[in-house]
């Protein structure tokens, strides 16, 4: 397991912090879900279309500081990594449980509308012909949507866990099937390319 996962609600507020500071206009939550939309749709690190993307969809065009760049390049690589990893499930960031539960749930629903903005930027109208990815789509879609409600008991709590732990399968089945499946494929036909 490597730090990014270990750490992932830690980063939540040294992140969110570093783009407040960048005055930018959206959370570390929202943020960090485009960027792993558009890894989800096949963003390649080697691309920098991201940052481009990112600044028009969450910074008004403004271009991000050099702290806030080095965070979110950090952000793009180790979620990329934690999507590679496929024995555990990607972390996303949202604010630690020492928040109360209407910030996390708001968190959650601003982190799958990131998720749905950086995908559509990304994957553009590209046909996908996949009934799973477009059931985790509409999965990631529905938690968007989520009302925050302020009863925080043991039962809402369980519940949000239960709510992330939908939206990580959701994301890394998407990520299986449009950039491992490729991956794989990719490799397979190199394998099986003879030279004559």
């Amino acid at each position: 397991m490597n730090d990014f996962v270990q750490n992932a609600e830690n980063l939540y507020e040294s992140f969110d912090e570093v783009l407040a500071e960048a005055d930018c206009e959206i959370s570390a939550s929202e943020f960090q879900g485009i960027l792993v939309g558009m890894i989800c749709a096949g963003l390649e690190l080697t691309n920098s279309d991201w940052e481009a993307h990112l600044v028009s969809a969450a910074n008004d065009g403004r271009m991000l500081s050099a702290e806030a760049k080095l965070a979110a390049t950090a952000i793009v690589i180790e979620s990329q990594r934690a999507l590679n990893e496929q024995d555990e499930l990607a972390p996303i960031l949202i604010p630690d449980g020492d928040y109360p539960i209407i910030d996390r749930i708001e968190a959650v629903t601003l982190w799958c509308q990131g998720f749905l903005l950086g995908f559509g930027l990304q994957i553009g109208d590209t046909p996908i012909n996949s009934v799973e990815i477009d059931e985790s789509l509409q999965d990631i879609s529905e938690i968007s949507l989520l009302q925050t409600s302020s009863d925080e008991d043991e039962s809402s709590q369980s519940d949000l866990v239960v709510v992330i732990e939908h939206v990580k399968v959701a994301v890394q089945l998407i990520y299986l099937e449009l950039v491992i499946k490729k991956q794989i494929g990719k490799t397979n036909k190199s394998e099986n390319t003879t030279y004559h």
